[in-house]
């Protein structure tokens, strides 16, 4: 199917869809500007998809598929791709694994051969997959040591106690250890199926030719069922707060509180509060309690969209005597923007931010792949096509709605230094 173009930026345009017979979803996109190629394949597996006992195994798997295939043993697949000048990397979020390949013309077809047997060829080796054991145990030591990591999970953990968005992507020791081979495969079999991924082609390549060896490459795949998830939506709770100490100079502080699911019309009005709220030197925090009153060295808010519930965030850095103020003077700015009509220009120029911010968005042909990728893989096309025009529609009123329903009140983490230091803030 082709999709419509709108007057002016389409985000869509030039992207055909296809399914394969075993229902793998395909988007391929031809453009001749450029002699190089995004290879993207998205796969609905990740720390929502877990359990407490075998939290972070969509993370463990990320690093395995790179250790060998039936057609590439270890280490060939990173030679591969770097003959042709390109480049291979992958992740892992609570909600997806995503694996790309940015590569010349030239080696798109190797790169593709590649994607391919990743998602179906993997085999595994024991010696590897105890190799990465112990680097995975290793990064879960270092985010435990990093404060930044630390301030995350504990909001993560105070906002999230119900829903599956409560367990850590790399996930924990415990677990890691906890992790057979058999799980790891099990899990594979389960995740890596046709009907849960998302293949995206975006560059200078023939389409009518490139569907050919989707069809010849993807089309063995098997497994019909397709992973639904359930619960989605967590509970609303009272204000909380969780302080951790760590070898720091200033005071970190994350606070926010459950913000809209996927399909809500409120998503378009979080993303432009937060920008009237934080983002830039001429929102209302960073003037008011950065430029006037001193009390932070940076503050900044945001809105993280999950399918499920998510996120309305305000982060700041101040000294350890300010963080009481800084909490009283978020609280101050939320309410004042609940009580009080937020002047339409302050939103316009919100909706510049967005749309600039969009726009950028689709620069390079991975970031495209990377967009596309990612919301159809939650089923959500729609939402690139409209969410422009959804942004257009946001008004103040929808702004004093969207606080009105969603903020009940902060969950607050806080990493303050293990010793007080002097006060630095002029």
């Amino acid at each position: 199917m082709a999709f419509l173009t709108l007057a002016g930026f389409s985000p869509l345009k030039g992207f055909r869809k296809y399914i394969l017979k075993n229902g793998l979803t395909v988007y391929l996109k031809s453009d001749n500007k450029l002699p190089i190629v995004s290879v993207h394949l998205w796969v609905k597996a990740g720390s929502v998809d877990e359990t407490k006992q075998n939290n972070g195994v969509s993370h463990f798997l990320e690093h395995m598929l790179f250790k060998g295939t039936t057609n590439y043993p270890v280490g060939e697949i990173s030679r591969t791709i770097e003959s042709h000048g390109g480049v291979i990397n992958a992740a892992t979020s609570k909600e997806f694994t995503f694996y790309y390949i940015d590569i010349s013309t030239s080696g798109y077809l190797p790169a593709l051969r590649i994607i391919a047997d990743i998602a179906q060829n993997a085999t595994f080796p024991e010696d590897e997959l105890e190799r990465e054991r112990k680097v995975i145990l290793e990064e879960i030591k270092r985010s435990e040591d990093n404060p930044e990591n630390v301030l995350y999970e504990n909001f993560n953990g105070l906002l999230f106690t119900a829903t599956p968005y409560k367990y850590r992507v790399i996930g924990t020791t415990e677990s890691v250890l906890g992790l057979s081979r058999d799980d790891i495969i099990a899990y594979y079999r389960k995740q890596y199926v046709p009907r849960n991924m998302v293949l995206v082609i975006c560059g200078n390549i023939d389409r009518a030719q490139t569907r050919k060896y989707v069809k010849d490459l993807f089309g063995g795949l098997t497994g019909t069922t397709k992973t639904q998830r359930s619960q989605m939506i967590e509970p609303v709770k009272p204000p909380s707060l969780k302080k951790s100490t760590k070898d720091v100079s200033q005071t970190y502080l994350l606070s926010g509180f459950l913000g809209p699911e996927i399909d809500s019309r409120y998503q378009h009005t979080a993303d432009i509060l937060a920008i009237v709220l934080g983002s830039g030197r001429s929102s209302r925090l960073y003037k008011n309690m950065r430029e006037r009153k001193q009390m932070v060295y940076s503050i900044g808010s945001g809105f993280y969209s999950q399918a499920g519930s998510g996120i309305f965030y305000v982060s700041a850095v101040c000294d350890a005597e300010k963080k009481e103020d800084v909490i009283k003077e978020i609280k101050s700015e939320l309410e004042t923007a609940l009580n009080e009509r937020i002047d339409r220009a302050e939103i316009n120029k919100a909706k510049e931010i967005v749309k600039s911010g969009w726009y950028f968005s689709f620069e390079t042909y991975n970031q495209q792949a990377h967009t596309v990728g990612y919301w159809a893989l939650l089923d959500r096309i729609k939402f690139v096509r409209e969410y422009l025009k959804n942004i257009e529609r946001v008004g103040p009123d929808d702004l004093k709605r969207f606080l009105k329903i969603y903020y009940t009140g902060l969950a607050t983490s806080i990493i303050e230094p293990a010793k007080a230091p002097e006060s630095t803030a002029k």
